[in-house]
């Protein structure tokens, strides 16, 4: 198993190279394709939202939540504001818009912030 390190920063301190830093309940992720998003911890109607917008029959398919689901954190691309999606089609169009490089880096960024409430639930 890997580890992974968080650092959490008071906003003034340069992320170690390559590495992301939540400041606050913030995130930047680096796409390889130059991009940046930034990903923010999701309120606690994020996914209720999610669901709504996908509507009664595909909320019903757990993988398809599942793939969906790291979309709530999102909250720009190169610092233009995103709003979660309200219809299928709107979900549809931001992933497609991420593409695959997008789509990795937005994963590994939620992965951060899973780490960090990990680490915050094992100081308790």
């Amino acid at each position: 198993m890997t580890d992974l390190n968080v650092t959490q920063s008071s906003g003034d301190q340069a992320a170690p190279e390559g590495k992301p830093t939540i400041n606050g309940n913030t995130l930047v992720v680096s796409v390889k394709d130059g991009r940046k998003l930034t990903l923010t911890y999701p309120g606690p109607l994020a996914q209720y939202k999610l669901v709504r917008a996908m509507g009664p029959v595909e909320s019903e398919n757990a993988r398809l939540c599942r793939m969906y689901m790291p979309l709530i954190y999102l909250s720009a691309i190169d610092e233009t504001p995103v709003l979660l999606p309200t219809s299928m089609l709107q979900l549809d169009a931001l992933v497609e818009r991420l593409g695959h490089k997008g789509l990795a880096a937005l994963q590994d960024g939620v992965q951060v912030f899973d780490a960090s409430d990990e680490t915050e639930e094992a100081k308790k």
